[in-house]
């Protein structure tokens, strides 16, 4: 799975680098990555649901999971997580999804910062940073 993130990783910073300077944000490149995400999910063979929040929870929402088609009950086979750093908020709420993948993509450009903020990981947690 690490292979296969690099390379998403890859494509996920030459697509963020062909928007424009003066149009990128925070939430823009957020919603990008998101986006771009739903399309890596699909050519898994898996459905993306975005915004996704697990029965139950009182925690935040899950940016994006991949679900199996046509399963019953719905079985989650991925979910990420997309913020500028870690967070404990978005890291609680993927203890909520029952699936082997948990993805926590970064995207800030302050590698200090991110470091820091992966103090919140357990080892369950995948971590891709854009830009290491």
């Amino acid at each position: 799975m690490n292979d296969q993130l690099q390379a998403l990783a890859q494509v996920l910073r030459e697509r963020l680098s062909q928007i424009p300077s003066a149009l990128r944000q925070d939430e823009v490149a957020r919603q990008a990555i998101i986006c771009l995400l739903g399309q890596a999910v699909e050519q898994m063979g898996l459905v993306p649901v975005p915004a996704w929040k697990p029965p139950r929870s009182t925690r935040d929402r899950i940016d994006l999971v991949g679900v199996e088609p046509e399963s019953h009950p719905p079985v989650v086979r991925v979910a990420f997580a997309v913020q500028p750093l870690v967070e404990l908020t978005q890291v609680r709420a993927l203890e909520w999804v029952d699936c082997a993948d948990k993805v926590f993509v970064t995207y800030s450009e302050r590698a200090d910062k991110v470091k820091q903020s992966t103090f919140f990981l357990s080892p369950g947690y995948l971590h891709l940073n854009l830009y290491e």
